[in-house]
């Protein structure tokens, strides 16, 4: 597995805890820097630990995380991780009409371990900064993250304690204002599981988080506080299973979120929008033999504004904005296959609703597909091509400086290659060739993009569980 927290998968990702399989491995070359970006909401929680291809944007990934988002977790003694992210994109900006440039992006990551009894305190930090060239659209940006947690055992409880702070140009595939803009993110949470009997085990979390638009100093891209998000998510599970059966688990989630940038007009005053989203799963993954790691779920999904009044405040500007809320099922599935000895595929697919602090949209009801197939080349090298889609749905859109344009549907296709490895023992690299193609209602947002990504990776320092 890679890190265990990758809610955002992409950028530079550089740290390997334990040997991959063959068909992470390729991906597992970008997702180190990334993991410092908070969950955006997703209901479900419980899916396995996934990738999205190559290092062309922050989107977060399509299979859920594990413990705490934006945290490294506890590995003994201290890890250095020098990253160098190159990109050339003929549509940097994803715009109409294209205006090509480059991003270079040099990072510094750094974690640090402390035993304590059956667990371990940990500190993180990275520096990077995002520079670009080729276009007047996108400014240079310093990329920040600071965070610490506890990670314990106890009997037979574990769990992960800690958050996270970050500020970062917002690279996120659902952003009309692409790389234009920073935000700062801070996160904390608690996660546990714990096992009752050989067969039974709970698990729970508690997570806050919030998510601020930064103003741009430079003036390029107009400011605003209407993607600003205050939340809090609840989630509570049970799960059963033995290795011959495989696992089966029955779960809840409640998210709440608050927009402190968007005001409602209601008969007694102005009040802060929010949004309520609850959601029900059950789900089943098992291990066939060494070949197939099967994990599916099904799961019902309750998504509501907070009020179902009309008028909105954005940035202080009234507008009449529908609001309706979404009732309906969901579903997570992730299929991982060895084909052969060198061959691996991983197919993933979802509906899910997300409220995120990037879109001019109340939330989006989501429908993901991807596949990706690697294969090995020798001990070192991997080669590997995949394609992913995102069908959104938006509900509640309304205009803002951020997203002039009011949003109904997207349908996202991503399609790569990409060829990475070691050069030695603590130097890894990456190069991959990504098209994207956004088809938009409204047609003002279509674009596409072509890019080609070279990054290196150096670690120093060397720790164990």
């Amino acid at each position: 597995m890679v890190a265990p927290m990758d809610w955002v998968g992409g950028m530079t990702l550089f740290v390997v805890r334990q040997k991959l399989p063959v068909g992470a491995a390729m991906t597992a070359v970008a997702l180190w820097s990334v993991a410092a970006t908070p969950a955006l909401a997703q209901i479900n929680p419980y899916a396995q630990t996934g990738s999205n291809g190559p290092a062309d944007n922050d989107d977060p990934s399509l299979r859920a995380p594990t413990a705490v988002p934006g945290l490294a977790g506890y590995n003994r003694g201290l890890s250095l991780d020098f990253s160098i992210l190159s990109r050339y994109d003929d549509n940097l900006g994803r715009q109409p009409v294209k205006d090509g440039g480059f991003r270079f992006r040099p990072q510094v990551n750094g974690v640090y371990g402390l035993g304590l009894g059956r667990g371990g305190v940990f500190v993180q930090a990275n520096y990077g900064r995002d520079f670009i060239s080729g276009t007047s659209r996108l400014r240079p940006s310093d990329r920040l993250m600071l965070g610490g947690g506890l990670d314990f055992q106890l009997s037979r409880c574990t769990g992960e304690v800690g958050g996270s702070w970050r500020r970062a140009l917002s690279f996120v595939t659902d952003t009309t204002q692409f790389g234009g803009f920073s935000q700062e993110t801070a996160t904390a949470g608690f996660a546990a599981q714990c096992r009752i009997g050989s067969a039974l085990s709970i698990n729970g979390s508690v997570l806050r988080s919030t998510i601020e638009t930064v103003r741009d100093s430079s003036g390029v891209v107009p400011f605003s506080t209407a993607f600003n998000v205050e939340r809090w998510s609840y989630s509570a599970g049970l799960g059963f299973g033995t290795p011959a059966l495989g696992q089966f688990s029955l779960g809840g989630s409640i998210t709440d979120s608050k927009f402190p940038g968007r005001l409602v007009l209601t008969p007694t005053g102005v009040v802060e929008d929010g949004l309520s989203q609850r959601s029900a799963r059950f789900g089943y993954s098992r291990r066939f033999g060494n070949r197939i790691n099967l994990s599916v779920g099904a799961s019902y999904i309750d998504t509501q504004p907070s009020t179902t009044l009309s008028v909105v405040l954005i940035d202080g500007v009234p507008q009449v904005v529908d609001r309706p809320g979404f009732r309906g099922l969901g579903y997570d599935a992730a299929l991982d296959v060895t084909l052969s000895r060198r061959m691996g595929l991983m197919i993933t697919a979802g509906r899910n609703t997300f409220a995120n602090g990037v879109v001019g949209a109340q939330f989006t009801v989501a429908n993901t597909w991807a596949a990706q197939l690697d294969y090995q080349l020798g001990r070192r090298f991997t080669v590997g091509a995949g394609v992913s889609h995102r069908r959104s749905d938006y509900r509640g859109a309304f205009n803002s400086p951020l997203d002039p344009v009011r949003r109904v549907s997207d349908d996202f296709t991503r399609y790569y290659g990409q060829f990475g490895g070691r050069l030695a023992r603590r130097m890894r690299f990456t190069i991959d060739v990504a098209h994207n193609m956004r088809r938009s209602n409204p047609a003002i947002l279509n674009f596409n993009s072509t890019s080609v990504g070279f990054s290196l990776g150096y670690q120093l320092g060397r720790g164990a569980k």
